[in-house]
């Protein structure tokens, strides 16, 4: 490698103000223990900037004569006007003479602080240089240009640039490069690299790069050596590390070339080939000893970039320390402020929250007079991306976000780079190009995303396999999680390898082979419990075991405590259970068991079917439980097994029953209710407990202090005591119940919280709950006549759409009163999932709707309709010849397919 020249010691050392920012760095401690990271700071540097005087004076420089500019225009106020109108008049005939005058206005305009206005002017002159025969000057000033386009992200300038070239060089409008032989070749190698650069510059995606090698070969040094950077940098940008390997020994030449008059780019040259080979070593030591310091700064700011990707954040730490120290000393306090927060960053990541030591400091920073950037980033194109997303503008949000992400990259600013991948990725989401949304959404973290990214494959498998190996733990938990929201469509095939990448990350959490966050979110060990919960029931034995001894010292804890594994571990307890015979199953319900007893709240349909599937395992420990006053394993024994509630727990909870309600107008509590438990277990006293019961329940509900998800419980417990009432109460609970459905009472805890549902409410509460569906399907289980039957059918189906639950009671409502609902089969098919659901039913039950619809259903983008029609389908021995059974038993989902395999072993 050739060194780099010293620094020059004459140069102008730039003011300092000496600043003590004693414990503003940190560093990192024994990276092989997530739990025993200290913090340690020692160091001092100086803040430099402008003085305030000189900061002064350039503001009012000029300030007379930009202010004539703005009253009389900028070619009257420098007396220049008459100088263009006679350069206009002799240009086709005199371009030397018009060349002259062109300049003049130049230098009066720039003299009086317009240079903007000065630079339109460019183009005209480039074209007076080739007439006067002066190609270089013309070509020179235009790449000039060019150059300056890219620094500042003016695809438009950019644009301009290539059109003037393509005209100077005699091409036509539309042509491309290599389709026309140019008036010389010098004009023609300049359009090809202005070209080149333009379209890369408006690119909405990763490409390939091609670069004008023949164009570049006819090019000055100084422009060969910066479509090469622009080209290798872009390169990064796109995370093509491979095409910058490829083309490393062209790469270096042209930095060895250009070292002694263009340092700042043969830095970067070289850094980009370090990012891509990781050979740091040579470069990070000359840096230390001869670079300037500004460029100091940037290499190990780089280098500290690098080193947080290979997940090392103790060095990365103190290398963005030592840059943050060099960047302060020459008096670029942007650059220091930015990667402050890249040291933030690692902190929060590996540390934990700590005190903000750094937010402070940058703002400091931020707030006082800078040297421009080391590296040029584009101005405020973070703001014009979010402005073109709120816009629709997707292509120009693409475009500036890759710009952020390629200045953020480049400039080593780590919170630019990751918030760029976050926006990327969820651009392209909205655009519906997903693979790219998978890629940039992992690499930034962001996992709540990604799960959003892997549902809109929709029934699409996307291997992300790779990515659970990355050394950063963002990176794998978000793989974790976009597998997790996929896990029924992983293949047959991968289900292993992913489960044993999963327990590898875990052991590496726990071991410290791969560093993870102790705090924040996402974490990778949990995200691995997740995906291996969601793949459980489809777990091979040896893994099942493997499980069950890691988890089996995770069942109990102290009191009032609970493990961040809980909700994961009963699903794979529950998984387990339902997958697995024998000794896997016993010792998977023995901690679904000792789960219940501490985290009921964790257990879902899964988890519960799983312990009231194999009830004669389960009876005696959860009878054990109810004895003990555990309200949930009572509740669960009341469902299922009537028979083990003991007559003082019924009498209990019919006590509780009979309560009248606590909510008044001095307070009330809303959420839902303790009543449906308690109903499971009354429902075994007698009638007229279970009568008293019901009207408290009722009158309970009606009262205007009661909102809409408390009603709920009051009526799905009141639904829970009803079988064999007499007529009498029944007839009456029906209408008091219909009454509900159509005219449910004024609720004041309803309008309260409704008048805090407004967005900019500093107190927000967002309750769309009601209780009419909950009404009609208390209702339809009082209905006996047909009429009645009937009214509740049509008060259900006015009720669509009503509510929180996608419609799934008015679903169980209308398959509850069995009415003729054929005629309403194609309006259910096109309703909300529940409602498709009963529609799948319907059809597989009839014998004469047509196949048609049951093919329709079997492709329904909604999995949970097409498992439904897969259960109707086993039984539905009528249907063996449909066309839905052999597309559900080639869907992609396993969930579905292996409802058949089930049957076919069980039959």
């Amino acid at each position: 490698m050739t060194e780099l020249p010293e620094q020059d010691s004459t140069a102008e050392t730039p003011l300092v103000r000496s600043v003590s920012a004693s414990d503003q760095s940190f560093a990192i401690g024994s990276v092989g223990n997530i739990e025993q990271l200290n913090l340690n700071v020692h160091q001092k540097f100086e803040v430099s900037g402008p003085h305030p005087a000189s900061v002064a004076a350039l503001a009012t420089h000029n300030s007379g004569a930009i202010a004539e500019a703005v009253l009389l225009g900028p070619l009257v106020s420098t007396e220049a006007q008459g100088l263009l109108d006679r350069a206009k008049t002799i240009a086709a005939e005199d371009p030397a003479a018009a060349l002259i005058l062109y300049r003049d206005i130049q230098s009066r305009l720039v003299a009086a602080g317009l240079p903007g206005h000065a630079a339109e002017f460019d183009h005209t002159i480039a074209a007076l240089c080739v007439g006067a025969g002066e190609e270089h000057t013309a070509i020179r000033l235009l790449m000039d240009a060019l150059w300056a386009a890219e620094n500042a992200d003016r695809s438009l300038h950019a644009r301009r640039v290539v059109g003037t070239l393509r005209d100077l060089a005699g091409f036509d409008l539309f042509t491309r490069p290599g389709s026309q032989s140019p008036r010389t070749p010098a004009l023609g190698a300049a359009f090809e690299i202005a070209d080149f650069v333009s379209d890369h510059l408006e690119e909405v995606g990763p490409t390939k790069i091609k670069l004008p090698d023949a164009a570049m070969a006819l090019a000055d040094t100084v422009d060969r050596a910066r479509v090469m950077l622009f080209a290798t940098e872009r390169a990064l940008g796109n995370d093509d590390l491979a095409w910058i390997t490829t083309h490393q020994e062209q790469i270096e030449a042209i930095a060895s070339e250009i070292a002694h008059t263009h340092l700042d780019v043969t830095v970067r040259l070289r850094l980009a080939v370090a990012d891509a080979t990781g050979n740091w070593q040579n470069l990070v030591n000359t840096a230390r000893s001869t670079m300037p310091q500004h460029l100091r700064a940037l290499t190990l700011a780089r280098h500290a970039r690098h080193l947080l990707l290979q997940a090392r954040p103790l060095e990365a730490d103190e290398a963005w320390r030592d840059a943050i120290v060099e960047a302060c000393q020459s008096g670029r306090n942007a650059d220091a402020a930015d990667w402050l927060y890249s040291q933030r960053f690692v902190s929060n990541r590996y540390l934990g929250p700590v005190e903000d030591r750094w937010h402070p400091l940058a703002q400091t920073l931020s707030d006082k007079p800078t040297q421009p950037r080391i590296v040029t980033n584009a101005t405020d194109v973070r703001e014009r991306a979010l402005a073109a997303l709120h816009y629709d503008k997707q292509r120009s949000a693409a475009i500036s976000l890759r710009r952020q992400l390629l200045d953020g990259i480049r400039s080593a600013s780590f919170y630019d780079e990751r918030e760029a991948r976050c926006l990327l990725g969820e651009m392209y989401r909205i655009t519906d190009e997903l693979p790219l949304a998978s890629f940039y959404i992992i690499g930034g973290g962001d996992y709540e995303e990604a799960r959003k990214v892997a549902a809109a494959f929709g029934d699409v498998y996307h291997d992300v396999t790779e990515a659970m190996k990355s050394p950063l733990s963002w990176v794998a938990a978000c793989a974790f999680e976009f597998a997790t929201e996929q896990a029924d469509l992983i293949p047959d095939g991968q289900l292993d390898m992913v489960v044993d990448l999963a327990l590898s990350a875990i052991d590496d959490a726990f071991s410290g082979a791969r560093l993870d966050s102790p705090v924040f979110s996402p974490q990778m060990y949990l995200s691995a419990y997740e995906l291996i919960a969601a793949l459980a029931k489809r777990l091979t034995a040896t893994h099942a075991r493997t499980l069950l001894d890691m988890l089996a010292d995770k069942v109990e804890v102290e009191q009032h405590r609970y493990r961040r594994t809980d909700e994961s571990h009963v699903q794979i307890a529950a998984g387990i259970a339902k997958a697995q015979t024998g000794e896997l199953q016993a010792a998977a319900l023995d901690q679904l068991l000792g789960l219940f007893t501490r985290v009921p709240h964790d257990f879902g349909p899964s988890a519960r079917n799983a312990l009231i599937g194999n009830l004669d395992q389960t009876r005696e420990r959860l009878q054990t439980l109810a004895a003990d006053g555990h309200r949930e394993a009572a509740a669960l024994l009341g469902y299922c097994d009537p028979e083990c509630v003991s007559q003082e727990a019924a009498d209990a909870a019919a006590q509780r029953l009979c309560e009248p309600t606590r909510n008044g107008p001095n307070g009330f509590g809303f959420g839902g209710t303790g009543t449906v438990n308690d109903s499971l277990l009354a429902a075994v006293l007698p009638l007229e407990t279970r009568i008293a019961c019901i009207k408290m329940l009722l009158s309970n509900a009606a009262s205007p202090w009661e909102p809409a998800t408390n009603r709920d419980s009051y009526l799905i417990a009141a639904s829970n005591l009803v079988d064999s009432l007499d007529d009498e109460h029944r007839c009456e609970f029906f209408e008091t119940a219909m009454n509900f459905a159509t005219r449910p009472p004024f609720s004041s805890a309803d309008a309260d919280n409704a008048s805090m549902s407004s967005p900019l409410s500093g107190m927000r509460i967002d309750d769309k709950s009601d209780c009419r569906p909950a009404a009609t399907y208390l209702a339809a289980k009082l209905a006996v006549s047909p009429d009645e039957k009937r009214r509740v059918r049509d008060a259900a189906l006015r009720l669509i759409g009503v509510g929180t639950d996608e419609d799934y009671r008015i679903a169980t409502t209308l398959e509850r009163v069995d009415t003729d609902l054929r005629d309403s089969i194609s309006f259910l098919a096109q309703g909300s999932w529940p409602l498709r659901r009963l529609a799948t039913m319907l059809w597989a039950d009839s014998a004469d709707i047509p196949d048609e619809l049951g093919t329709a259903l079997a492709r329904d983008a909604d999995v949970r309709v097409r498992i439904a029609l897969a259960h109707a389908l086993v039984k539905a021995t009528h249907r063996a010849d449909s066309a839905a059974r052999d597309i559900l038993l080639n869907d992609p989902r396993w969930s579905v397919r292996s409802l058949f395999t089930d049957a076919r072993e069980n039959g």
